[in-house]
């Protein structure tokens, strides 16, 4: 059986004041080289890459629907008296410049055991993806305490470019955008406009993808302006015309059940500008199949 080493320093100093003796430990953990290895896991609507760090925890860039790119530590090591974590980007040894880069600073959340950072991961990858390293600092308020983790972003070619494939695949709506879209429709609009037409054709991504929403509702609706009849009619026209567009962008007529509703449900006091405005729209609800088990049960 192969003995995995890691290489950790724990570095001690003792400085003595006049009354007390205060200790600062810095420990660090390099992941060797020939220990790197980068694993890619992902689905329709979540990607991940990750490196699991023996005697320290797991790191994990993760991806998901209309959310920005995150990085992740899960570890036992984030709890007092650890309070605050740096992530960094840093240079391989080899390189001129050894200084490195900060990329985001967060609190801890003591409890959960895992720290998220979300700001320039993009970015980071992309340095990775270039060679640099990955650093990630946990500290105490004073800097008395830190423990530095340095990765190394050998052998992750192949991972990160399957995580970054699946990147690219991933819906433009996640469920909870999708599962409830309204679309406002201006006084005597008939019809979808072009940049509600690249809303629907967003929820027709994310509908192609979910193969547990098993019903679409498109219902269309009015102000009180105009006879019940003459609104009954444009209430059906806006909502056919939702349903074309999404047509058009591949979901199945047999997924949509269209109606129309006129003004008999208004949402806001139609005796107001803003109360028409806000009745004049175009719902669209997916429904998964959970969804329809909660509704019978309950």
């Amino acid at each position: 059986m192969t003995l995995i080493k890691y290489t950790i320093v724990f570095i001690s100093s003792i400085f003595i004041s006049l009354l007390f003796p205060i200790s600062s430990i810095a420990k660090e953990l390099f992941l060797p080289m020939d220990l790197v290895s980068w694993k890619y896991k992902g689905d329709r609507f979540s990607c991940s890459l990750s490196q699991t760090i023996n005697q320290f925890g797991v790191i994990t860039f993760v991806a998901k629907s209309r959310q920005p790119v995150g990085m992740q530590v899960q570890s036992y090591h984030v709890k007092a008296p650890y309070e605050r974590a740096i992530l960094s980007q840093v240079q391989s040894p080899w390189a001129l410049n050894t200084a490195p880069i900060t990329v985001d600073e967060v609190d801890l959340d003591k409890k959960s055991g895992k720290v998220s950072f979300y700001t320039d991961i993009e970015a980071l990858l992309e340095a990775m993806a270039q060679g640099n390293w990955l650093g990630v600092r946990l500290s105490s308020s004073n800097q008395q305490n830190t423990f530095d983790v340095t990765v190394p972003s050998v052998n992750m070619t192949q991972a990160m470019a399957s995580f970054n494939l699946c990147r690219a695949k991933l819906p433009a709506m996640a469920y909870r955008d999708a599962r409830d879209v309204v679309l406002q429709f201006q006084l005597g609009q008939r019809v979808v406009s072009s940049s509600q037409k690249q809303i629907l054709a967003d929820l027709a991504s994310y509908l192609k993808h979910d193969k547990n929403v098993k019903r679409v509702l498109i219902d269309g609706h009015t102000d009180n302006v105009g006879s019940n009849v003459a609104n009954l009619q444009i209430s059906k026209i806006r909502a056919d015309d939702v349903a074309s567009i999404l047509r058009e962008n591949g979901v199945r007529s047999s997924l949509m059940e269209v109606r129309s509703h006129g003004s008999r449900y208004p949402v806001a006091n139609n005796n107001t500008q803003h109360g028409k405005a806000k009745n004049r729209r175009v719902t669209i609800r997916a429904i998964r199949k959970e969804d329809a088990v909660k509704r019978k049960g309950s």
